[in-house]
């Protein structure tokens, strides 16, 4: 599997046909809807997804409304578009279920593999299917791909707004009807992420018109997207008011818009994006950045900025021309992003579809020695992926056995399927009749270890380690024995509350305080749930007014990621 010497780029087959494409994208879709939902029916909801969990519980509970609510309040983070689509899918059970609610985002992440195919095949059948495995081997987009994920459906609707833009240029599509259809995206953008939802694929449109030279589509493009947002947020304020009244406005200006702009003391640094994304966006990543920059530079004499000199007259060739646009698509998102103070991981998502076309690119095209030296150290890579993998396995039982003893990893099942996909890589090597076969071959499998690993080793760990259902219905067994209100000492509503609440069936309403003094303006019995660690504050305070004695707990155990105990009290405690 050596690169071979040539220095330009190799040549590939003609297009497919239409129905070669389209059975080729149902596949891409299908395999893409099983890889991201097989074994989520019964999961624990864990996490950041607990909360969009909640909220599609509530819409069962109270109906469909244009925020989502938790404890029967609207929420003002996000509109409830989302939340209505886990609503339709679990409408049929009655219920909301892991695989119910993850499904949406499913559809989601496996239509993106199917448009990043349709994308690439134009050029390329065998990048493009490279490709669809960087996206699978790339972590956080197969962590999302199968969580509630809204930052994986605003990925979808920047590709499909990148797709159709492109396809105009290519097919000299009516302009008018494109645009008829990216606003139509964009507003579906908007009510799922908020103004995100827009900002984000308009930001890639405009990369790929201001690389192509298109000037007056920039305009053609921003100024509707522009019109389409303030409309949009007028609209969305004016539901707030009706929804909560001005206070509630307030809170969806803060939530949406001028908190994620200023940040916190907290605020992350500027290049947060460019270290962090190394590992939480591998293996795609830091192969794009090499990429890109190889890329960018060769491109320079084809491209058309007013500040450059006049463009080349030779044809741009159509591979790199595509590689050069991914290229401008994860800049911009790179440094547009960079730019508010609040950072969060899973908002580099939509630069997924640029990163894996980007690492891909380096099994089509060697033009030069940087490209080469990727392709010759990706090979190698993932070569050897199923052998690191059983390493990694190995290494995370022994890490677990000696520091979180009760998370079981069971290893031999998977290493027993990571080393058949280590065998099948071998053989393919030797029975391969061209290299692009023994590519393809050897990138499908390591995507399929990637896979495996994820679903037998990261999630039942995680699944462990943040576990709060056991927990939660031995409280609620114990409130159904001998029912009385539920107290939360010390716990957020936004926070640990939440997790409690998705694992309850039906009404939820505890009651929360935060001060001793508050437990005597209780009306006693109550089941008052507290961390072990503020219990034994509060049984040890600086005064002998503040010390309180407590009785035999009702109920102890792991709730999420620390100890905590359920006091059946009758009484107030001294």
């Amino acid at each position: 599997m050596n690169a071979p010497t040539a220095t330009a780029p190799s040549t590939h087959p003609e297009p497919p046909t239409a129905r070669r494409l389209r059975l080729d994208t149902m596949a891409v879709t299908l395999v893409g809807v099983f890889l991201f939902t097989f074994g989520q029916w019964g999961q624990e909801f864990v996490g950041f997804e607990t909360r969009f969990a909640v909220f599609a519980k509530q819409m069962l509970q109270y109906g469909v409304s244009v925020f989502p609510k938790t404890y029967g309040a609207p929420y003002p983070d996000y509109p409830a578009t989302s939340t209505l689509l886990i609503w339709l899918g679990s409408l049929p059970l009655g219920e909301v279920n892991r695989f119910t609610a993850t499904l949406p985002t499913a559809i989601a992440s496996a239509l993106n593999l199917a448009l990043t195919y349709r994308l690439l095949s134009g050029v390329s059948r065998h990048w493009a299917f490279v490709a669809v495995c960087f996206q699978v081997l790339t972590a956080t987009f197969l962590v999302e791909a199968r969580a509630i994920s809204l930052d994986q459906m605003l990925t979808t609707i920047t590709l499909a707004c990148f797709v159709l833009v492109y396809r105009e240029t290519a097919q000299t599509a009516s302009f008018g009807r494109s645009l008829a259809c990216i606003l139509a995206l964009l507003a579906l953008g908007f009510s799922i992420r908020g103004p995100m939802g827009i900002v984000i694929p308009v930001g890639v449109m405009c990369s790929y018109y201001a690389l192509t030279g298109q000037w007056r589509a920039v305009f053609k493009v921003g100024l509707p997207a522009l019109a389409l947002l303030i409309a949009c947020w007028f609209a969305l304020l004016f539901l707030a008011r009706i929804e909560g009244g001005e206070g509630f406005v307030s809170d969806v200006v803060r939530m949406q818009v001028t908190g994620r702009l200023s940040g916190n003391d907290d605020a992350l640094p500027r290049y947060y994006y460019l270290v962090s994304g190394l590992a939480n966006f591998a293996l795609s990543f830091p192969a794009a950045l090499l990429v890109m920059a190889s890329v960018l530079t060769t491109s320079l004499p084809y491209l058309q900025f007013p500040f450059l000199r006049k463009a080349s007259s030779a044809s741009w060739e159509p591979t790199l021309r595509l590689a050069a646009l991914m290229a401008g698509w994860l800049l911009l998102i790179l440094v547009g992003l960079s730019i508010p103070e609040t950072k969060k991981a899973r908002y580099l998502l939509p630069a997924v579809p640029a990163m894996a076309a980007l690492a891909a690119y380096v099994f089509v095209d060697r033009r030069n020695s940087l490209l080469a030296v990727v392709y010759q150290v990706l090979q190698k890579l993932l070569l050897l992926l199923p052998t690191l993998l059983i390493a990694l396995l190995l290494f995370a039982q022994h890490y677990a056995a000696r520091h979180a003893p009760s998370v079981d990893v069971d290893a031999t099942l998977l290493a027993g399927l990571l080393a058949t996909c280590q065998v099948l890589t071998l053989i393919a090597l030797r029975r391969a009749n061209t290299s692009a076969q023994r590519d393809k071959l050897v990138v499908a499998v390591a995507a399929l270890a990637f896979w495996l690993t994820n679903l037998h080793l990261r999630e039942p760990a995680e699944l462990q380690l943040h576990s709060a259902r056991p927990f939660v219905q031995a409280v609620e067994e114990l409130r159904r024995a001998k029912p009385a209100p539920l107290v939360l000492y010390g716990i957020n509503k936004d926070s640990l509350a939440i997790v409690y609440h998705v694992n309850v069936d039906g009404e939820f309403k505890p009651l929360f305080i935060n001060q001793p003094q508050q437990l005597a303006d209780l009306s006693y019995p109550v089941y008052l749930l507290i961390s072990d660690k503020t219990a034994r504050s509060l049984a040890g305070g600086n005064s002998t007014d503040e010390r309180l004695d407590w009785p035999e707990p009702a109920c102890q155990g792991l709730f999420r990621d620390g100890d905590y105990t359920v006091y059946y009290l009758e009484r107030a405690p001294r």
